[in-house]
């Protein structure tokens, strides 16, 4: 089982929807069993996946059986370093995505508190700080038999993502079209890097001052196999069409022609040794027009409109374009991560 985030420290770039389109094409048309985990207090995939009646029997109903991930990290929140033991994702039958989900919580938040003074016990060589800040090591061996489990977060670089990143082996990050989204590269590289260090300093004082008290946890024990950067998307971008095909229009196309050398030069480090430039450009999402909020209205993903009657007239070959966009997405996301279909 393989751990991916995906993540980018700008919002607006539809990370979320690429994130649950993504899922849900692997487990329906890949046949892959992925599960998606919600760790954005802002709850944007559950809402996103889930119907109202569901949603309200979750997070509002006294008799809901349903767990969502701070049911599972709220021994954290309590001050202890232990996570709850006892995980049931939500069946993949809970939604139209196909997708077996650990929904997101508000309160997520505050767990952030806990795992930011965990990061100062780590620095610190204390080994509670290790356990907590390695909470997803300790939740993926309880989840069962999934070929790849995905992360969604929100775009801040606070102690919640952070310990997403450090503890995930691939990140995914979707990029707007827009010079912001060419800062975040940087932000993300430096960042990662800034925490990368911190973590093998304080991993190498405490096997010195406490030798062989972290092979009892489960924890990142070499972190250059963690974060390692899978690939990128350009986000929503509008085109026009040419006598050679549709492109970006100029304003785009001049911001799309810096992507590549940015991540060569910000995220080299990141990657495994192979990864090219061009394995690494996962495939491009052009602007959709009204299928996302069609989708995002229907609780679908875009691959499975027209198999709900919600598209007319010219909307069926745009979902056409769409299956094909992430037909190639998911071949070479797969094959970045070591997998196949």
């Amino acid at each position: 089982m393989k751990t991916l985030v995906f993540f980018n420290n700008k919002g607006g770039v539809g990370k979320t929807t690429l994130a649950c389109n993504v899922v849900s094409y692997l487990n329906l048309r890949k046949n892959l069993k992925v599960l998606l985990i919600d760790a954005d207090p802002q709850c944007n995939a559950t809402q996103a996946m889930l119907d109202d009646d569901v949603l309200q029997d979750i997070y509002w109903s006294d008799q809901s059986k349903a767990k969502t991930l701070y049911s599972y990290l709220s021994p954290i929140g309590h001050g202890d370093s232990d996570i709850q033991s006892d995980v049931e994702p939500l069946e993949a039958d809970s939604n139209l995505f196909g997708t077996p989900l650990i929904p997101g919580h508000p309160n997520m938040s505050l767990v952030e508190d806990q795992l930011s003074s965990a990061w100062g016990d780590l620095q610190a060589n204390k080994l509670r700080g290790f356990r907590i800040t390695n909470w997803i090591a300790q939740l993926t061996p309880k989840l069962g038999n999934y070929d790849l489990v995905v992360f969604d977060v929100g775009p801040s670089l606070g102690a919640l993502n952070r310990t997403v990143l450090l503890g995930c082996d691939y990140v995914v990050t979707p990029f707007g079209c827009d010079i912001f989204s060419l800062l975040g590269i940087k932000n993300i590289s430096a960042w990662i890097a800034g925490w990368k260090r911190q973590y093998e300093r304080s991993l190498a004082n405490i096997n010195e001052d406490q030798p062989g008290a972290i092979a009892n946890y489960p924890m990142a024990l070499n972190p250059d196999l963690k974060f390692r950067f899978a690939g990128y998307s350009v986000q929503q971008y509008v085109t026009r069409t040419f006598k050679t095909g549709p492109r970006p229009v100029k304003a785009y196309d001049q911001i799309m022609a810096m992507i590549p050398a940015t991540v060569q030069e910000s995220l080299q480090s990141l990657t495994r040794p192979g990864a090219t430039a061009e394995k690494l450009e996962l495939g491009h999402i052009p602007f959709l027009y009204s299928l996302i909020p069609l989708a995002q209205s229907n609780r679908v993903p875009v691959h499975l409109l027209a198999e709900v009657g919600a598209i007319v007239g010219a909307q069926g070959k745009q979902v056409d374009q769409f299956e094909k966009i992430m037909s190639s997405f998911c071949e070479k996301l797969l094959a970045n991560v070591g997998m196949s279909a």
